[in-house]
């Protein structure tokens, strides 16, 4: 298993541990910042951010406390699970899911002040090294025998994309008898992957970089792909800063950040508006 794979594993293991239902609060800073930064100032932003975008979130943040001194303090979490969360506190500063579809719905509620196109999130098929059952489609996924992750339909973004996906294709039905996971976070699809307890899983393939699993493309006309923004909340006690720290995400040094974790960034050709 890769060290990517590896650290994934334990991440996962904490989340079902400790926050399988309230996500879990991680904080990017550190007790002592590095050289020639400034120091660090009271100032600190709580975010909600999609489980799927740990890895380029949390180096994110890094360099933003680094430059600017402010903390940023991270939700992560399933999509729907953190807009539950956000309803319920009516507290935050920014939110960032895993599809502008979450956004808008905490608009409608007057959630959100203002909003960003970032990146992209496209779903493909993970399966093991070799590919030994020789997965092509989805359509492949319904055949008996198949054990396939996905993720839960009312829960993170990666599960309710599937969902629409495998109804727009008609699978939706067929493959339900082939499902053996239905997870709460993005990063578990991995895993239960990795550790063979299942063959295919629907997952975003920005997840897939720099991992033991192969990917299987899913055709752009088949397949789901959907802009995924940063929003500033309404009910923020900071906004100028909540501000800055979304125009940072969405600044061309941020999104340099996201293509180094492997993600397509906003906007592209290949996918426009998706």
């Amino acid at each position: 298993m890769s060290k990517k794979l590896m650290g994934i594993a334990a991440l996962c293991v904490a989340l079902l541990a400790a926050c399988m239902i309230c996500g879990c609060t991680g904080e990017a800073a550190t007790d002592t910042p590095a050289a020639g930064t400034p120091a660090a100032s009271e100032e600190s932003l709580v975010v909600f951010c999609g489980a799927g975008l740990r890895e380029p979130m949390d180096e994110i943040a890094q360099v933003y406390q680094d430059r600017t001194g402010t903390e940023i303090r991270y939700t992560y979490g399933g999509s729907a699970q953190l807009l539950s969360q956000i309803e319920l506190l009516q507290e935050g500063d920014a939110y960032m899911p895993g599809a502008k579809s979450y956004i808008d719905s905490a608009a409608e509620k007057g959630f959100i002040a203002g909003s960003t196109p970032c990146i992209y999130h496209v779903l493909a098929i993970a399966v093991q090294p070799g590919n030994p059952l020789n997965i092509t489609s989805l359509e492949d996924l319904t055949e008996d025998g198949v054990r396939v992750a996905i993720g839960e339909p009312t829960g993170p973004a990666v599960g309710s994309a599937a969902k629409k996906m495998l109804d727009k294709a008609g699978y939706w039905e067929d493959i339900q008898d082939n499902i053996v996971v239905r997870s709460g976070t993005v990063n578990e699809l991995l895993v239960y992957t990795t550790m063979d307890q299942a063959d295919a899983a629907i997952i975003w393939e920005d997840l897939l970089d720099n991992s033991d699993l192969e990917q299987v493309d899913i055709p752009i006309d088949e397949g789901f792909i959907k802009v995924v923004p940063i929003g500033t909340l309404t009910f923020s006690e900071n906004p100028d800063e909540a501000e800055a720290f979304a125009d940072f995400v969405a600044s061309d040094e941020g999104l340099a950040i996201f293509e180094k974790h492997g993600f397509e960034t906003y906007p592209c050709a290949k996918y426009g508006d998706a």
